[in-house]
């Protein structure tokens, strides 16, 4: 039965009735509109990896920024700290800022690998360079707070050390005179 359905199905198929439905001109027109979308698709896809990877590069900062500015805060929260109006073990309370500054200065290396990589976002026509720079902007105003909160509990520790080297010479001294 298959057979029958095909051999008529072949006979009606008459090789002088089959006319060519597509010129060379057709064909090659055809061809050049495949060839244009398939580069025009090539282009879009280069243009959206690129917004991808812009986009990726942007989340690797907006992290490493809040992490440096937590770690800002956390260390703004020491340097605040008031721990020199107390004189008790002030030697100890000065070794412990000197590591502490130690310890800040060690890590300034931080703001600026994020600076540069920032800066480097930002002179590449980044689409968040705005945002870059704000960012950095504040980032560097905190910073600046943490090293004069740090200097100037150093300098409050240091003349909390000589007032109590003081207060104790002035009580040897009356030690002396009431003797």
């Amino acid at each position: 039965m298959l057979s029958s359905f095909r051999k008529r199905r072949v006979q009606k198929m008459d090789p002088s009735g089959v006319k060519v439905l597509e010129t060379a001109e057709d064909i090659q027109e055809r061809r050049q509109q495949v060839l244009d979308r398939y580069h025009r698709f090539k282009e879009l896809s280069t243009l959206r990896r690129q917004k991808l990877e812009d986009s990726y590069r942007f989340q690797f900062f907006q992290r490493d920024a809040e992490e440096l500015e937590k770690w800002i805060q956390e260390k703004l929260q020491i340097a605040s700290d008031e721990n020199y109006k107390d004189p008790t073990n002030l030697q100890g309370k000065l070794q412990k800022h000197q590591a502490f500054e130690a310890e800040v200065q060690a890590n300034s290396g931080a703001i600026v690998k994020l600076d540069e990589t920032g800066n480097l976002m930002i002179s590449e026509g980044h689409f968040a360079s705005e945002t870059i720079r704000t960012r950095l902007m504040e980032l560097h105003r905190q910073w600046e707070l943490l090293l004069e909160k740090m200097r100037e509990k150093g300098i409050k520790l240091l003349q909390a050390q000589k007032l109590v080297q003081y207060l104790r010479e002035c009580e040897d001294v009356m030690d002396w005179i009431n003797d």
